[in-house]
């Protein structure tokens, strides 16, 4: 079979369709192959690596499970399933003091900024990763493709609260990579 992202006419609506009226598992598996490592390096950039790929599996089983209507956007319906179960983890570890998260993230930034000296995409990482949280956030929204509308409907939020965070996270990144040059 050939993969999704090769044959543009099999769109991600189009395969949850096919999935939830045949409930053949390669469209779900095609899904997963166009989505998994998006959703995980979202995840990821949110929490530390154990906590994103349980979130991104428990992620999957709520697809499964929570296919009974269509979805007009698969790819922000499942980014939205994706942070509401990070966030309800977070809250059920009683981690939604980010502070935690970003004491684990520097000590990663430190050892990967020590292998890694001269590598401008590592520094922009680890600058992305100093943000707070919901800067963080609707930032890695953007960098994944979505409008800022798209943004609003995920996170809940005005699209003044939203244009806010992302023109903050900009600024802060000015500021952090400003200062390592």
């Amino acid at each position: 079979m050939i993969k999704a992202w090769l044959n543009p006419t099999i769109t991600p609506e189009k395969l949850l369709m096919d999935y939830v009226s045949t409930g053949n598992k390669k469209y779900l598996t095609l899904l997963v192959e166009q989505f998994n490592l998006p959703l995980y390096h979202y995840l990821l950039s949110q929490s530390n690596k154990e906590l994103a790929e349980d979130v991104l599996q428990t992620t999957w089983l709520k697809v499964m499970r929570n296919t009974s209507q269509e979805h007009s956007n698969v790819k922000s319906w499942l980014f939205t399933i994706a942070r509401n179960t990070l966030i309800d983890e977070l809250r059920h570890q009683k981690k939604w003091q980010m502070q935690e998260l970003a004491d684990e993230h520097t000590i990663t930034v430190n050892l990967s900024r020590e292998l890694a000296h001269t590598d401008k995409l590592a520094e922009f990482n680890e600058a992305v990763i100093t943000l707070p949280f919901y800067q963080r956030e609707a930032f890695i929204f953007q960098q994944e493709g979505f409008s800022v509308m798209d943004i609003c409907q995920l996170t809940d939020e005005s699209f003044e609260t939203v244009k806010s965070r992302l023109r903050y996270a900009r600024n802060n990144l000015k500021k952090i990579l400003g200062t390592n040059e």
